[in-house]
């Protein structure tokens, strides 16, 4: 899980009165969560340039959660650049499904536009 709750006086840090949330994420021993989090700012400057589309989604209680913890311990700026990051992220994952279908999908796409010719031609006549 990426998120763990610690309780008062178990971190290094200055914790308020009220539980601290820090990230804890699976990574080899002894690296700490400020260079996690440098790997991950890193690795958004690399990726997300140009990302004028927006997409609605809806996500599960327990995604969000994740979301935002990791909005909240500033990984990222927000719920929208940590989706595009996991999207990214899941698309390259499958670069080999993406490698299978797209050959398909442009074949669909070119008899789709001989259909709406051939319905024009139609029209006109």
């Amino acid at each position: 899980m990426w998120l763990r709750r610690m309780e008062e006086g178990k971190t290094k840090e200055k914790a308020p009165k009220k539980e601290k949330i820090v990230m804890a994420m699976c990574c080899p021993e002894g690296e700490d969560v400020e260079k996690i989090q440098e790997k991950v700012l890193l690795k958004l400057g690399e990726g997300l340039e140009g990302r004028g589309n927006v997409v609605m989604t809806r996500l599960s209680d327990e995604d969000l959660e994740q979301i935002d913890a990791l909005v909240e311990v500033e990984a990222f700026k927000s719920r929208s650049e940590a989706a595009a990051f996991f999207i990214k992220e899941g698309i390259q994952a499958r670069k080999d499904l993406f490698k299978t279908v797209m050959p398909t999908v442009d074949k669909i796409r070119e008899l789709k536009e001989q259909a709406k010719k051939s319905l024009s031609r139609g029209k006109t006549q």
